[in-house]
């Protein structure tokens, strides 16, 4: 079972672009396979910083009416995700601060959705796995694993350094690792 990696030799970025351009000529076609594509991605990352799945999918709604109503602003540059990342982003900032809730977020109890693992009892351990993360941390796993953005994207989605984001990954994996092969245990 591969957990975090992802290939995009620029054929997807193409496409998510093509879409794009679609959509802005109000093409709802392309807004389907948009969303196909981008959804899990979108929805674990909403529901990562949200921490709650009423709410992560209102905001998973909300990101695909704003992509309609403002693809025609998207600037090709190779990278949509980033773009689609950081209207998610916005949007959940939005609800966090309509609920008056501008406070360090803790999602410890909340599982993240990894969409590729089928067996109950992966999903379990991996969400397991996942709390001993901190709410960064879990946010770069799930952009990078999840949505498949690089750590520069990541970076301008969540507004802190590329060099952190590096860190944080690989601090993350680290201990997720350990974890794993430790049989539930971790030790900082």
């Amino acid at each position: 079972m591969v957990l975090f990696a992802f290939a995009d030799d620029g054929s997807r970025s193409r496409r998510l672009e093509r879409y794009l351009r679609e959509i802005a000529n109000d093409n709802m076609t392309s807004l389907k396979l948009l969303y196909e594509e981008t959804s899990a991605g979108v929805y674990s990352f909403t529901l990562s910083m949200l921490n709650n799945r009423e709410d992560a999918e209102d905001a998973l709604q909300d990101v695909y009416l704003s992509i309609h109503k403002s693809a025609h602003l998207y600037v090709p540059m190779g990278r949509p995700m980033e773009w689609i990342m950081t209207v998610t982003r916005n949007i959940c900032i939005s609800k966090i601060r309509d609920r008056n809730k501008i406070k360090q977020l803790d999602d410890q109890s909340k599982p993240i959705e990894f969409p590729d693992i089928s067996h109950s009892e992966d999903r379990i351990l991996l969400n397991e796995a996942m709390k001993i993360l901190t709410d960064e941390e879990r946010k770069v796993i799930t952009l990078h694993s999840v949505a498949g953005l690089k750590h520069s994207e990541i970076a301008t989605v969540l507004g802190i350094p590329s060099a952190t984001v590096r860190s944080k990954y690989r601090r993350a994996l680290k201990k997720l690792r350990q974890y794993l092969t430790k049989g539930g245990a971790y030790r900082e």
